[in-house]
């Protein structure tokens, strides 16, 4: 028999922590989302283990995370921090609207070629790296 929602427990915060290899140190940092006012200090953070792979997305007290911040090696190469993308530590700004066009071949179109039109956003760092997000 399923718990009825207001008796289940509330996810605890988590250390970042590989749960596998145990290490704090070997984590590669992908993405940083804050709850709301809600939350308070809560975040969800998602991170890879470096040593074993294992992928893990968890809450955390954003206290936590920003210590783990100065802590760890390698980050990705784009964060999600909220809504924003980060590289070189700046968030990125968007660029320009572009619509990308896609062909493909399908066995029910015959020999032709379809499109599908793709509405993104271009994103461009200071340092000139450029990222084209799904709109």
């Amino acid at each position: 028999m399923p718990i009825p929602d207001s008796r289940r427990p509330a996810p605890q915060p988590r250390q970042l922590q590989c749960e596998t290899c145990g290490t704090e140190h070997q984590l590669t940092i992908h993405a940083i989302t804050a709850i709301g006012v809600a939350g308070g200090d809560l975040v969800t953070v998602s991170y890879t283990c470096n040593d074993c792979s294992l992928f893990q997305e968890h809450l955390a007290y954003a206290s936590d995370v920003a210590a783990a911040l100065h802590q760890v090696r390698w980050m990705a190469q784009v964060i999600m921090f909220g809504d924003d993308y980060i590289h070189c530590g700046f968030p990125m700004e968007e660029a320009e609207f572009e619509i990308e066009r896609l062909c493909y071949q399908s066995s029910n179109s015959g020999t032709g070629l379809s499109a599908v039109c793709l509405p993104t956003r271009v994103l461009r760092c200071r340092c000139g790296f450029q990222l084209e997000v799904p709109e």
